[in-house]
């Protein structure tokens, strides 16, 4: 992967624009074969259907736990001691089968593996940082695919269209001289935009771009969107670009920044959830009511909010009644779309938040979540602290039982690249992150006021 990185920044833009489609392509193959298609068509011809999304559930659960039992070493060992009998006969004997926390399926990761293969690897910082290895058949990745293209497709969007998607990437080398901090795939008519480079002095360029390319969608980190429409509105510069919609992922929006982005970007905002360890897709219909795709999976709501996942096409590495960090509230409303799944009232987990340094740059959320990836299964979690432009504390969790002192080293390194020097590192080796008032543990306190903060 090095040796790829360090081929593409080394290469002129136009390259790099060949290597990102040449790279597209391979994705598109991995991404859109004959499980896919199955999908897609099934849920469409599900529109004119009446089904009994309980009965359809209850009949994917029993087919996806007796693959568990079969190939997974850990749910095989689960099942017996706690004389877990298939099939269930009703959704409710899901809750005899005890749950699988972040910090079991990180230590005990290949028990949970399937002795299947699995090509596809997926890694996830967590929203407190943890890093954790997920497996994925190709059929399981063309599924979630179909689902999210589906999602897409009711709200008028559909493959080949242009789509432009604010990406946590890294798209631009940074001796590069070009204010050219985007890249087209064209595999699939979509240009990516880094949301890296986006900054004061950046964002005209951002704008200009988005108005020549004119895209049909935008897709993507929402962190990125919020930036670009704030300082077309504060500088009175109108994006002349008409899209049908928008579809934000990964981070949350208040209703002041989505109305924000749906005024300046002039199309309507449907919010999707999934989750990186393969949670089933929950997805915005067009009365904006938030659906659970119940092909994909279940979720169960504990008490303190937070989410059990079981998802049903995660079949590299299982997740049964899995603790994914977020929290939903459930709705018991119905709505005039005809959708059969769950209705969520909303999704609280997720969360929007930055470093911010001196030139007005902001480092957000999905690209310091990612930092933990560099270092698998020996940092459990971290958390920055900001409170002004000159320092970040990082606390972080070492595993003492493979965390060595040149992490730390390589940790620092990387902190100071990312923030482009301009701002002194701290890190601080802790027993455990401190918890909020609320419960939860924030991956980043920007505790800068809002007065001194660049806008």
């Amino acid at each position: 992967m090095q040796l790829k990185e360090s081929i593409y920044f080394h290469s002129p833009i136009f390259i790099q624009n060949i290597l990102t489609t040449i790279y597209g392509r391979v994705l598109y193959q991995e991404r859109y074969g004959a499980a896919y298609h199955a999908r897609f068509e099934e849920l469409k011809r599900k529109e004119r259907q009446l089904i009994d999304p309980e009965q359809e559930q209850l009949s994917r659960l029993n087919q996806f736990l007796l693959f568990c039992q079969t190939y997974s070493p850990y749910y095989k060992e689960l099942f017996e001691t706690n004389r877990i009998e298939l099939p269930f006969t009703q959704l409710s004997d899901l809750k005899r089968i005890p749950l699988l926390d972040k910090e079991t399926l990180r230590t005990r990761n290949a028990e949970v593996h399937a002795t299947i293969d699995a090509p596809i690897l997926g890694k996830t910082g967590g929203t407190t940082g943890k890093s954790i290895q997920v497996h994925y058949t190709k059929e399981d990745m063309q599924i979630r695919m179909a689902h999210l293209d589906y999602f897409k497709w009711t709200h008028g969007i559909e493959q080949g269209m242009r789509r432009a998607s604010f990406t946590g990437q890294h798209l631009a080398s940074e001796h590069q001289k070009s204010p050219v901090y985007w890249r087209t795939n064209k595999a699939i008519n979509q240009m990516l935009f880094s949301i890296k480079n986006i900054s004061p002095r950046t964002i005209p360029g951002y704008i200009e771009q988005l108005n020549r390319f004119n895209p049909v969608s935008i897709d993507g980190l929402p962190s990125g969107m919020i930036e670009v429409a704030r300082y077309a509105k504060k500088h009175g510069i109108v994006c002349t670009f008409r899209p049908k919609a928008i579809f934000p992922t990964a981070e949350m929006m208040t209703r002041d920044e989505r109305s924000l982005v749906e005024e300046v970007f002039h199309a309507p905002i449907f919010d999707q959830y999934a989750s990186s360890e393969g949670a089933p897709i929950v997805a915005e219909c067009s009365y904006g009511k938030k659906h659970l795709h119940y092909e994909m999976g279940i979720i169960e709501v504990e008490t303190d909010g937070q989410i059990l996942v079981t998802s049903f096409d995660t079949h590299g590495t299982p997740l049964v009644r899995y603790r994914v960090g977020d929290r939903m509230t459930l709705s018991h409303e119905t709505c005039r779309c005809g959708h059969g799944g769950p209705i969520i009232a909303s999704i609280d987990g997720r969360g929007r938040s930055y470093i911010q340094l001196k030139n007005g740059h902001r480092i957000f959320e999905g690209e310091l979540a990612g930092i933990v990836r560099a270092f698998p299964n020996c940092i459990e979690r971290v958390q920055y602290i900001q409170e002004n432009t000159e320092e970040v504390v990082l606390l972080y969790v070492p595993d003492d039982r493979c965390f060595k002192i040149e992490h730390e080293k390589q940790l620092y390194f990387v902190l100071k690249r990312l923030f482009d020097g301009q701002m002194e590192v701290l890190l601080k080796s802790v027993p455990e992150i401190p918890k909020e008032i609320s419960g939860k543990t924030l991956l980043i306190k920007q505790l800068i006021p809002e007065s001194e903060q660049v806008n």
